[in-house]
């Protein structure tokens, strides 16, 4: 059991760095934006522990933003379909409904390339954005470092 306690006491108090938890919260908005609906908490697993991130963290602004993901979803889908797929531009909601009831295989296939574009664009988008975000995070994240900071006191 402790060795338990240590690893999930460990798992929190990785990546405590102002640099390090600026980067999370930028990549926890990044991956949770992906137009790819269910991928977002892998993607964010995975980046965490490769950078050896603050995985909680990170999961809970991927949580946080989920709302954004759906709200941008389909504008980025539409946009995606009339970028690399012009048969789709004039998509709706009903219609794919429709379509997935006729032809579940057959309509993932057509949607791909409207998917495709959707995260072609997200990248274009958030790449830059992310930036900005990181830059503006990190400065935060110094500045509220340096108020909890506790002088060292002599005894």
């Amino acid at each position: 059991m402790n060795k338990l306690k240590t690893k999930i006491v460990d798992l929190l108090r990785q990546g405590t760095s102002p640099n390090q938890i600026s980067l999370t919260i930028v990549l926890g908005m990044a991956l949770g934006t992906i137009p790819i609906l269910g991928t977002t908490t892998l993607f964010c697993a995975v980046a965490a522990s490769a950078l050896r991130l603050n995985l909680p963290l990170m999961l809970l602004v991927n949580y946080i933003i989920y709302p954004v993901q759906l709200l941008i979803y389909i504008p980025l889908m539409l946009l995606g379909a009339s970028l690399l797929d012009a048969s789709l531009k004039s998509l709706t909601i009903s219609a794919v409904y429709t379509m997935l009831r006729s032809d579940l295989l057959g309509t993932i296939q057509r949607l791909f390339w409207a998917n495709l574009g959707a995260v072609l664009i997200w990248g274009v988008v958030s790449l830059p954005l992310g930036f900005v975000f990181y830059a503006m995070s990190q400065r935060l994240m110094r500045n509220f470092h340096k108020t909890i900071e506790l002088p060292n006191e002599s005894i």
